[in-house]
């Protein structure tokens, strides 16, 4: 439980990190354009600032020679407005010349405003699209088959009542080809976490390095569990089957905003990192007993399988097929190859 939980804080953290550097890129825009707002104020205040500071510097002279009596009352009136008008055409010159950066401004805010996004910002964002990552959340129902029969998936195990399948996934999707391209590569990582149930009555036991399902003797049996989980690797191909495109500044792209139809085929692998036995019961003394214990044999460390997927939007269809078996031969059990039908959603794109 500690391991899924580790590895599930992990992936949230990543996707957080993903998705906050997503966004960062939008926000950056915002930042860049605000930034050239405030360094053109900043620099017409210090325009001003740095050329009233020698105006006064002046000002401050003439009126040091009027007390002196070097000169008259109109000669410093006359020098005053003098240096007024020098400086005022110094800071009307050195305005003008920052004008142009203004005007460039200005000009990038209407455009924003009235037409939105330029071509480029649009194929931008259309190539991330395309080569993107996703959280993936899929769930099934999850049935075990004899080696004989490796895809009798409604067959009905002697031992096990039921059994599902759960899986959260970091997926990459990477374009294969050209923009145009309707064929993708998908990979990432994932954890899953496998559930199955013994028939009434019966719980999962261990004795002499063995795995099996026994009868339970006391009063009344809650349910009974045994859970695994492993640490997993997708690897799939997907073709659009209905492509649709759209064309910024005469440059094609596939439009993966669209919803669209999908097929996939792929393989994954996965190692086991942990497995364990739990039921709860009732008897004399309580009825909230809780029995835990770790799988130590019966079941594979490692797991590798095929996959069929057929999906529009961000919900696919899949069948899962582990060629290797989940039992091994510790396990005193008929069926031990899983073979599973559910559905995946893509909860989130970055």
């Amino acid at each position: 439980m500690k391991n899924t939980i580790l590895l599930s804080a992990l992936m949230l953290t990543a996707s957080v990190m993903a998705f906050s550097q997503d966004n960062k890129s939008i926000r950056q825009q915002q930042e860049n354009l605000n930034m050239r707002v405030n360094s053109y104020t900043v620099k017409i205040d210090s325009i001003i600032s740095s050329e009233k500071k020698k105006m006064n510097g002046e000002l401050d002279i003439i009126d040091k020679d009027f007390k002196e009596g070097k000169i008259s009352v109109e000669e410093k009136k006359s020098h005053s407005n003098e240096i007024a008008l020098k400086y005022e055409a110094i800071i009307n010159e050195k305005v003008d010349a920052e004008k142009e950066s203004f005007e460039e401004i200005t000009r990038e805010r209407v455009r924003k405003s009235v037409l939105g996004k330029s071509a480029d910002e649009k194929k931008s964002e259309m190539k991330n699209l395309l080569n993107s990552m996703d959280v993936v959340v899929s769930g099934g129902y999850l049935n075990l088959a004899e080696k004989s029969k490796p895809f009798d998936f409604f067959n009905k195990p002697e031992e096990i009542r039921s059994a599902s399948s759960l899986s959260y996934q970091l997926r990459f999707q990477m374009q294969v080809g050209a923009y145009t391209s309707p064929v993708f590569l998908n990979f990432g990582l994932g954890v899953r976490t496998d559930m199955y149930s013994a028939k009434k009555s019966t719980v999962f036991a261990q004795g002499n390095e063995k795995l099996f399902i026994t009868g339970f003797t006391p009063k009344k049996l809650k349910y009974t569990q045994l859970k695994a989980e492993y640490l997993e690797i997708p690897l799939e191909m997907q073709f659009v089957l209905n492509p649709k495109y759209v064309e910024y500044d005469g440059e094609k792209f596939l439009d993966d905003s669209k919803r669209q139809w999908r097929i996939g085929a792929g393989i994954y692998g996965g190692v086991k990192i942990g497995s364990r036995i739990k039921y709860k019961y009732e008897n004399e003394e309580s009825g909230k007993n809780v029995f835990r214990q770790r799988v130590e044999n019966g079941m594979n460390p490692f797991l590798f399988g095929a996959k069929l997927s057929i999906g529009y939007g961000g919900i696919s269809l899949y069948v899962k097929k582990d060629l290797t078996p989940i039992f091994n031969d510790d396990a005193l059990m008929n069926n031990k190859n899983g073979l599973q039908i559910g559905l995946e959603v893509f909860n989130l794109t970055f």
